[in-house]
């Protein structure tokens, strides 16, 4: 494992070689373009980076099984719904049941692989909560076991104290490339049906683009200058110019001028983006369990505090227990918020 130990949010460390610092720095670029492109959370991007697949867990989660309703509750269109659903069964997150009441139509339930994206449910809860639009606030969550508002708190699972960005290192490992899993939705469909319930539409705006994610993966992983990020991401240059003017207008980063003459910029997060950090955390542990890659992790993350590797927990801000899906049910002061037209992301 090449030991590129570096703080997150700072720029990540050279490796302790004799190498001269160019060529230390192209091998830096070629590796973490490596955990970009095929990582574990690459290749779980490929699958759950798309708004219509988290609208689908979204509603899994909260209850709702059938084909119908599904639609009803995500906008999506029906051939787009369909072809996510086939997605998901073939993936093994959800699996296909007979429905009880009408024998020839079919519910969709979460696998043990599904129930196990619970954590990235909630952080996109507990950060459209903090982020989202005013209007479209998703309802608070209620922790039944001590019947009190649990906004969720993502704790280092062997010393129990919360993870805060600066407190996380990252060590590449020497992976080789994976290609792409056999479930895989490329295709971009924003179109809306009335109706939807648009809970979680804002962070679905970020993270549901699979090439917005990487760019904040990048960003989180040390790179800030544009050069920097092209390289680490291997993509053409219209496209990241295109995906950090989003995440620019979105208040994610920030443009911050390094040089004078001539200007020269340089991007940094937010509080608003490193809030949507525990979203990277928790889908590099999910696809870790459930898309290891033969050959190690690409990428070994590690908690400051306690020096060891971090996994993080979900637990309770009240009572400090794991959240778990069946023990939380919903707080709604006010009926979700219904897009009444077309073409409204």
């Amino acid at each position: 494992m090449i030991r590129l130990t570096a703080r997150l949010g700072a720029r990540g460390a050279m490796p302790r070689a004799t190498a001269a610092p160019a060529a230390r720095t192209r091998q830096q670029s070629l590796r973490l373009r490596r955990v970009l492109q095929s990582g574990e959370a690459a290749v779980a991007l490929r699958l759950l980076g798309d708004r219509w697949v988290l609208l689908i867990l979204r509603d899994a989660f909260l209850g709702v099984r059938r084909f119908e309703q599904l639609q009803r509750q995500s906008g999506a269109p029906r051939s787009t719904l369909t072809a996510r659903l086939g997605a998901l069964v073939d993936a093994g997150i959800l699996y296909r049941r007979e429905y009880a009441a009408h024998p020839r139509r079919q519910e969709y339930r979460l696998t043990e692989k599904g129930f196990a994206c619970y954590p990235i449910a909630l952080v996109l809860w507990s950060w459209e909560q903090r982020w989202g639009d005013p209007a479209s606030l998703p309802p608070s969550l209620k922790h039944v076991p001590c019947g009190h508002a649990a906004q969720p708190v993502f704790i280092c699972d062997h010393c129990r104290a919360p993870v805060q960005h600066e407190d996380v290192r990252y060590q590449l490992g020497a992976q080789r490339r994976r290609g792409a899993p056999p479930v895989e939705t490329r295709r971009r469909e924003t179109r809306t049906g009335r109706g939807a319930d648009a809970t979680l539409f804002h962070a679905l705006e970020i993270i549901g683009d699979r090439w917005s994610a990487l760019t904040l993966a990048s960003l989180y992983l040390g790179n800030r200058r544009y050069d920097d990020l092209l390289a680490s991401l291997g993509i053409a240059s219209n496209i990241l110019a295109d995906r950090l003017r989003r995440l620019l207008a979105t208040g994610i980063v920030e443009q911050i001028q390094y040089h004078a003459h001539p200007p020269r910029h340089e991007y940094r997060l937010t509080a608003k983006g490193w809030g949507l950090q525990p979203f990277a955390l928790t889908l590099q542990e999910w696809a870790r369990t459930w898309l290891p890659a033969r050959d190690g992790p690409a990428l070994e993350l590690r908690h400051v505090s306690c020096g060891r590797r971090l996994r993080t927990r979900a637990v309770c801000s009240h009572c400090s227990d794991v959240l778990l899906p069946q023990a939380v049910t919903l707080r709604r002061t006010a009926a979700p918020r219904r897009l009444r037209s077309r073409g409204k992301r």
